[in-house]
C-alpha cells in the first residue's frame, strides 16, 4: 500500500494588491493551525518517507512546525517552485517520480491545485466531495495496489480540517 498526504497550506495573511503572493506569509492563526497539524501527523500518522513542498512562503510555513518535531524529515524534503500555481497534471507527475523509490508521500500546496488533486486521485464520490479543500486542510489519501498516475484509485482515508484539531 501506498498513501498520500495532501496538505493545503495553513490560513495567509491577506493579499494586498500589488502584493507579491508568492511572499505571503500565514496569519498568526495560521502559525497556531500549522502547529496543531504538525502535532496531528507525529501522533496519529506514519512519517512521510518524502515531502513535496511549494517553495511559496506560506507553504513553507505550513511545513516548518513538522520540520521542527520531526527534525529528520528536513532530509527527505523538496521545496518545489513547481507546485506553486500548478496543474493537476504537473503535481501528478511529481508524484509519479516520488511514489517510484517512496510509499508515504506529503505534498504541501496550495488550491486550486490541492483540491483538483484530490479529486483526481480519489476514487468515486468521496473525490468529488473533497473539491474545495480549505486552508490547512489534510487529506489521507490510501492506495491498496499502489500509486498509478492518472488512476483516481485512492481511497480517502481521512480528512483533518481546521475544527477536528485543538489549536492552543
Amino acid at each position: 500500500m501506498q498513501q498520500l498526504l495532501i496538505l493545503r497550506h495553513a490560513d495567509a495573511a491577506l493579499w494586498e494588491p500589488g502584493g507579491d503572493d508568492f511572499s505571503r506569509p500565514l496569519s498568526e492563526a495560521g502559525m497556531l493551525h500549522a502547529e496543531s497539524v504538525a502535532r496531528y501527523i507525529t501522533a496519529k500518522l506514519q512519517s512521510p518517507q518524502r515531502i513535496l513542498c511549494s517553495s511559496a512562503r506560506r507553504t513553507r510555513e505550513t511545513l516548518q512546525p513538522l520540520l521542527s518535531i520531526q527534525a529528520r524529515l528536513k532530509k527527505v524534503t523538496r521545496f518545489d517552485p513547481q507546485i506553486y500555481n500548478a496543474r493537476v497534471e504537473t503535481l501528478t507527475a511529481l508524484l509519479d517520480f516520488a511514489f517510484a523509490e517512496n510509499d508515504r508521500i506529503l505534498m504541501v500546496g496550495h488550491n486550486p491545485g490541492a483540491s483538483h488533486l484530490a479529486s483526481r486521485v480519489i476514487a468515486g464520490s468521496a473525490g468529488t466531495a473533497i473539491s474545495g479543500l480549505a486552508p490547512g486542510t489534510l487529506a489521507v489519501v490510501d492506495f491498496e495496489s499502489g500509486w498509478e498516475i492518472g488512476t483516481g484509485r485512492g481511497c480517502l482515508e481521512r480528512v483533518v480540517s481546521y475544527g477536528d484539531l485543538s489549536v492552543d
